[in-house]
């Protein structure tokens, strides 16, 4: 599977999750964009919505916090030119159905919040406006994903899941503590629905997402902003700088080239050192021509020149033709 011109079979994505840190500015929009882009991240992410149909109107305060924050069609076409102009890939989180058919216009990849893992109707909507949908789990049971997997199956069929289902480790906390972080559920959610499974990251600092690389994840989401100090709205303290994310790319490589793939084989690098690291066999005392050897003739000493350890039965009641030194390898012309 491809995502962001990236083989997840032995790449992994980056996601730059600038959400609403621009909070409702498209202008610092742009600026972050860039940031992030400049930063090494594969994609940028954003929150789309319509906020009546986000945040009731039980809770004012934030009704109209989420409407300050909320973007403009017209801005997400600006985004969309501007992401391309960088190389870099847009798309975003449709917190409200009725925007899968406008991000669907700019990506066809597009990201459904934790929050909305019981919501049908968004979930139903991305799967058939969109290729590849991202859906995240965080503070859901593993029924309830069960069920919204079954949902995606039943619109586009089990086949097509790992073609285009990603399923986004989360925990739904703000920030969430890195003990809870419980990144072996990377392996159960890929074990368990066929899928590949990334990382959606809200733990302060970037060593959780590098312990997900470690752990298989094939996408890591990190929120992004510009400044992580003296800032207000609570999602900039949890997120990535520019520094942070190029910190994180470099050693993620690293590590994700350090864990490999599986099977035991010999690598390349050690070849050369195998031998001399095993035990040969050699004259326990000094031996003379004509003797027959017998077991205590013999022990065992790096490196393997001829005989190996495991192959001294096969010296045993041999005959020398030589004479041979304490401590020098056996070889096969030393004897008859």
């Amino acid at each position: 599977m491809r995502l962001f011109n990236k083989n997840l079979g032995t790449e992994f994505a980056v996601i730059a999750e600038i959400g609403v840190n621009h909070e409702g500015s498209l202008t610092k929009a742009l600026k972050l964009m860039e940031l992030a882009a400049e930063g090494g991240a594969d994609a940028v992410k954003f929150q789309s919505y319509t906020p009546q149909r986000y945040i009731s109107s039980l809770d004012e305060a934030k009704l109209a916090r989420v409407s300050k924050f909320a973007l403009s069609e017209k801005d997400h076409e600006v985004l969309h030119k501007h992401a391309r102009e960088l190389g870099v890939h847009f798309f975003s989180t449709a917190v409200s159905e009725d925007w899968v058919p406008i991000i669907a216009r700019y990506s066809d990849v597009l990201k459904i919040a934790s929050g909305d893992l019981d919501f049908k109707q968004v979930i139903t909507a991305g799967v058939r406006a969109c290729k590849t949908v991202l859906l995240s789990v965080g503070g859901g049971s593993m029924e309830e994903i069960d069920r919204a997997v079954g949902w995606i199956k039943d619109e586009i069929g089990g086949q097509a899941l790992c073609d285009r289902l990603i399923l986004m480790h989360c925990v739904s906390a703000y920030p969430a503590p890195v003990e809870e972080a419980n990144l072996k559920n990377i392996a159960l959610l890929r074990d368990r629905f066929g899928v590949f499974v990334g990382y959606s990251n809200h733990v302060v600092g970037i060593n959780a997402c590098l312990a997900a690389v470690a752990c298989g994840a094939n996408v890591i989401e990190m929120h992004f902003t510009d400044n992580k100090v003296g800032r207000d709205f609570r999602d900039h303290a949890l997120s990535a700088d520019q520094e942070d994310l190029r910190s994180f790319i470099a050693a993620a490589k690293e590590i994700k080239s350090a864990v490999g793939l599986p099977g035991k084989v010999v690598q390349s690098s050690e070849i050369s050192n195998v031998r001399a690291m095993r035990k040969g066999v050699v004259a326990s005392t000094k031996l003379t021509k004509g003797h027959t050897l017998c077991a205590t003739d013999l022990m065992y000493a790096r490196p393997i020149v001829e005989y190996s350890s495991n192959e001294i039965g096969e010296l045993i009641g041999r005959t020398l033709q030589e004479n041979i030194n304490q401590g020098m390898p056996i070889l096969a012309k030393h004897l008859t």
